[in-house]
């Protein structure tokens, strides 16, 4: 029996990876804490499995789905029947050019020589598709006939497309570039001279086989017990190496995108420039599931490291991308992982059971960053349970934007980095109402939002206000605001004294302005809210009531529920 234990972060990851291809073809193995437990038989067509997986998890965002896909077919069918309008014969051509230039790219071209099955030649063929132009005085009636007989050749060549040797092999390459690249290369079916190769093989060649051959060394206890090199990541012991080449047994880091010291141009990170870091075939493999151990979506992913025992690690990291939206945005991805975190913390509630939630990391990848592709955020228990606090509050922020500067701030992420990163956010609040007073944002209900999670961080302390405290602050705000109806451009320069006393902390010029503010309409029978008293003495809780009340004072008006919101996008 093989056994795995938990280890760092990017092993977590390969271990919940090596879960997930276990998972997807029923192959049995034992969860016991921090530890699994398989047999060496799974390791037999490990390979056929890897990539099956990474398919059905990641296949849907290649460029052969989009050829294959119903839609498509159907409307290939539908121009062979007839088109009527100028705008299906563009979306015909689109299809034409795509089509073209997917089928004789080089991920397409390098697995064409093993498509022995099918009787057809994609490259060739692809070449010859054209594009069916209109003359000025033509209509698409005019040209039906063309359309026809180019979208019979593209059905012809959609059919080819959806043979099982085909799928098998063209996605799997699609997605070593698309995906696996983005974790690990320079092996394998990455090598720069396996382009042309078997994927499958390669794949085989380089992890299973290694590791069936150490674990039939093992099997010698003698000779197992004099190996020298311990594994970095578990208790195997391998063969030692020799300077000019290292032993089959063991295996370095320097394949892992932005992970170990590439030995044959830093040899002076190791003592007396001789390497004594390495791993075991097996923990080999874990590595190479690093990429179905995350969550992607078009390029970045999310790995939640809860490293308490394997059930967690896998139960918090379960985001289906097939279930709910079609089209997952980033933010849509982290609040879903985030979701899962705080659904467990919920349970928990629940069960009147103590979460231990210190020390789990929440790991972002991004693909098009190639100086730092990981970003670790530390999740503490207070943290989180301030996240579950304001959890309502980071939902509504899911896909609300504002424009500043000609460029969109997604107003989730600029509020989760300033949250991990235990920073204040009355920067960002005067940035948004700043906007506002300007005509140039109407999210004020994201903004209340904002300022519900700044406040959620103090529960418990001297600074917090409850909601009902926040609402009568707003109201009163708004109150204000009507009393200056009809008289917009003073509304406004009172709006801009008040945000520039609370950008720079001054509570005093802040009661100033609201002083001549409601004496100038004191026939209105305003009298100024007794809450501002709190706001003199603590600085925290006077950016808390001043931006509540600039948010009444600029129309916001709405119930706690309220779930409409306008973004500038």
């Amino acid at each position: 029996m093989i056994e795995l234990q938990l280890d760092d972060v990017l092993y977590n990851s390969g271990i919940l990876g090596l879960c997930r291809v276990f998972d997807s073809v029923k192959l049995p193995y034992k969860k016991n804490g921090q530890t699994i437990t398989f047999a060496k038989s799974n390791l037999s067509n490990f390979e056929e499995h890897y990539f099956a997986s990474l398919v059905d998890l990641y296949g849907s965002e290649t460029s052969y789905y989009k050829m294959v896909n119903t839609n498509s077919k159907q409307f290939v069918k539908k121009c062979i029947e007839g088109i009527t309008e100028e705008k299906e014969l563009e979306r015909f051509n689109t299809l034409i050019d795509n089509m073209k230039r997917w089928l004789t790219s080089n991920s397409y071209k390098n697995v064409y020589p093993f498509l022995t099955e099918i009787p057809y030649d994609f490259e060739a063929s692809a070449k010859a598709f054209k594009k069916v132009n209109k003359k000025k005085k033509e209509t698409v009636a005019d040209v039906q006939l063309q359309v026809t007989e180019m979208a019979r050749e593209l059905l012809e060549c959609l059919s080819f497309l959806e043979h099982k040797q085909a799928k098998r092999y063209i996605v799997p390459r699609i997605l070593s570039y698309q995906v696996i690249q983005g974790f690990w290369s320079n092996v394998s079916l990455l090598n720069r001279d396996a382009s042309k190769k078997d994927l499958y093989v390669e794949y085989e060649n380089h992890f299973i086989q290694a590791a069936e051959n150490y674990l039939e060394t093992k099997k010698d206890e003698k000779k197992y017990a004099k190996n020298k090199l311990s594994c970095a990541c578990c208790d195997n012991k391998m063969k030692s190496t020799t300077k000019k080449k290292s032993a089959t047994e063991a295996f370095d880091l320097t394949w892992v995108q932005k992970v170990g010291v590439d030995a044959a141009r830093k040899s002076s990170h190791y003592w007396d420039h001789q390497r004594d870091i390495f791993i075991c075939p097996i923990c080999n493999i874990v590595y190479s599931c690093i990429p179905l151990g995350f969550t992607l979506v078009r390029g970045a992913g999310l790995f939640i490291n809860n490293n308490r025992s394997v059930d967690d690690l896998i139960s918090i990291n379960s985001i289906s991308l097939k279930a709910g939206k079609v089209d997952l945005s980033r933010d849509d991805l982290e609040s879903m992982a985030y979701y899962q975190l705080l659904d467990l913390m919920g349970q928990q509630a629940e069960n009147q059971k103590l979460l231990e939630i210190d020390n789990i990391q929440i790991v972002k990848f991004d693909r098009n960053s190639e100086s730092r592709p990981y970003t670790f955020n530390m999740l503490s228990r207070e943290k989180a349970q301030q996240m579950y606090d304001s959890r309502k509050d980071f939902q509504f922020l899911v896909g609300k934007f504002a424009k500043e500067n000609d460029e969109y701030l997604s107003l989730y992420q600029e509020v989760l980095q300033r949250f991990y990163n235990g920073q204040g956010f009355a920067d960002l609040l005067y940035r948004l109402m700043r906007l506002v007073i300007d005509d140039d944002f109407k999210g004020m209900a994201s903004i209340y939002k904002i300022l519900n999670i700044s406040n959620n961080r103090f529960k418990g302390r001297a600074h917090f206000m409850t909601q009902e405290e926040l609402r009568k602050i707003r109201i009163s705000g708004y109150y204000l605001k009507q009393a200056y109806r009809g008289q917009e451009a003073k509304l406004n320069a009172i709006s801009y004294r008040l945000l520039n006393a609370l950008k720079v902390k001054n509570p005093n010029k802040f009661m100033d302005t609201i002083f001549q503010a409601y004496s100038y309409k004191k026939n209105e029978k305003l009298a100024i809210p007794t809450f501002f008293i709190q706001a003199l003495n603590d600085i925290e809780k006077f950016q808390t009531i001043g931006y509540a009340f600039l948010i009444g004072l600029n129309g916001y008006e709405k119930s706690e529920d309220e779930k409409e919101d306008t973004t500038n996008e």
